[in-house]
C-alpha cells in the first residue's frame, strides 16, 4: 500500500518518488484557477464552484487555514498539477482527506500518490487517530484511490455541493491502528 513513498519531509516541504508537496502560494493561483476550472473536476469536489475564476484560487489560498493544503507539482518540473489536503473534522484528531489531479495528468496513479504521503503526513506531523475520506458515488476514480489507500467503507449519504447540488456519497474512514497495520505489511 505504501510501501513506494519515500517521502522524507522538510517542515511542510515532502518529497515522494515522483511529486513535490508544498505549500499553496498565491505564485500558484494562476496555475490552480486553470487546472480547476474544469466542468469534470468540479462535479466531483464539494467545495468548487464552476466556472472558477482566478479571484476564487487567490480567495483559497488566502483563507484556507485551519485546513493544511498542499500543492502538488511533478518533482521534476515543479509543474502545477493539484492539490491535497487534511481539514479539521469532528472530533480533535480526526481529518477529512481532501485531493484533486488536473485533468491532463489523470490516469498516471498521481493521486494515490499524494493521498498516500498526506495520510502519513497526518498521521506523524498532526498526530491524527483517524482520516475521513468522501466521494459521489458516481465517481469511481476517487473510490479507487480511497481503496488502494486501504479506507474501510463506513456507509452511503447525501452531501452539499456548491456546482453540483445535494449529490449520492459515500463515506470512509482509516484509523491510526488500521495505518498502523498497513506501514507495517509495506515494511514485510
Amino acid at each position: 500500500m505504501f510501501e513506494d513513498i519515500t517521502a522524507e519531509r522538510d517542515g511542510e516541504t515532502i518529497e515522494t518518488r515522483r511529486l513535490h508537496l508544498g505549500p499553496l502560494t498565491m505564485g500558484d493561483a494562476g496555475a490552480l484557477a486553470k487546472l480547476i476550472n474544469d466542468r469534470e473536476i468540479a462535479r466531483m469536489l464539494a467545495r468548487v464552484p464552476h466556472p472558477y475564476a482566478l479571484a476564487d484560487a487567490r480567495a483559497y489560498i488566502r483563507d484556507h487555514a485551519p485546513e493544511t493544503v498542499f500543492a502538488l507539482s511533478l518533482r521534476t518540473e515543479r509543474t502545477l498539477i493539484g492539490c491535497c489536503s487534511l481539514k479539521p473534522f469532528g472530533a480533535p484528531g480526526r481529518f477529512n482527506l481532501g485531493y484533486w489531479i488536473g485533468r491532463s495528468f489523470w490516469g498516471q496513479g498521481f493521486a494515490t500518490e499524494a493521498a498516500q504521503t498526506v495520510i502519513d503526513y497526518g498521521f506523524v506531523a498532526l498526530k491524527a487517530e483517524a482520516i475521513d475520506v468522501d466521494c459521489r458515488v458516481v465517481n469511481e476514480a476517487s473510490r479507487r484511490v480511497i481503496r488502494k489507500c486501504g479506507f474501510h467503507f463506513i456507509g452511503s449519504g447525501m452531501i452539499d455541493t456548491i456546482s453540483s447540488g445535494r449529490v449520492a456519497s459515500e463515506h470512509f474512514v482509516m484509523d491510526r491502528r488500521c495505518w498502523n497495520s498497513l506501514k507495517a505489511w509495506g515494511r514485510a
